[in-house]
């Protein structure tokens, strides 16, 4: 991945939103949500401005730098948002930070797990995320009564480990958005879902998208003028 530099921030904004695929022994909401914010990519569209794409990645460890690239070269977004499960958590959660580590504690598609060292051997240990004003979102994301909060620690499965690599692209505003998990999950009883673990309806994470996407656009068009 190439080194980032100078971001820009202006009119002219292109997004791919991202989802994993199966994972934990069941179906992954990030997809879930996935499917049903393409049904109405119209609607996304004309809230963000411009054209937006939707990209599916698998939960593989050594396979993923090569699928974000090549989502980048074919769609090259200005912004990336990307999803992921985190089974456990209430809330939604914006990532701040994406650290150089990979620790698998629930196996990858391929059955790898546990310490598999840095994302980037010659990266830096920690990025921070580059899509503007993170803070600004959460708080429009609460207002509207969802449960969000900034978070600092994504994790060292490939949740962070994709969130690291797209931090390193040049050029790119990148953020993660961490998913708790659907109720249809814990209604099939899915591995993930096991011991009660917290859920929020599929509705109220197209609103957040909805939502972030909205004051995103509004944020650019508010920095464009003051420039």
């Amino acid at each position: 991945m190439p080194t980032r530099r100078g971001l820009r921030y202006d009119g002219d904004m292109s997004l791919v939103i991202t989802a994993f695929g199966a994972f934990d022994g069941g179906w992954n909401c990030s997809e879930r949500l996935l499917d049903a914010l393409e049904d109405e990519r119209a609607t996304l569209t004309a809230l963000w401005g411009g054209p937006v794409a939707f990209v599916r990645l698998p939960v593989d460890t050594e396979a993923i730098a090569g699928h974000l690239r090549v989502a980048l070269a074919a769609h090259r977004p200005t912004h990336i948002l990307l999803m992921g499960q985190a089974a456990g958590r209430a809330d939604l959660a914006l990532e701040r930070i994406a650290r150089n580590d990979r620790d698998l504690r629930t196996p990858d598609v391929c059955g790898r797990c546990g310490a598999l060292g840095p994302v980037d051997g010659s990266g830096p240990y920690t990025r921070d995320a580059t899509w503007p004003d993170l803070a600004g979102a959460a708080d429009q994301l609460a207002r509207d009564g969802l449960p969000v909060v900034l978070s600092h620690d994504a994790g060292r499965h490939l949740c962070n480990q994709t969130l690291y690599l797209a931090l390193g692209v040049e050029g790119l505003h990148a953020a993660f958005l961490h998913l708790p998990l659907l109720p249809e999950q814990a209604a099939e009883g899915l591995p993930a879902a096991q011991g009660g673990r917290p859920t929020l309806p599929l509705d109220d994470m197209r609103r957040a998208v909805r939502a972030l996407l909205m004051h995103s656009r509004r944020f650019a068009a508010a920095s464009a003028a003051e420039s």
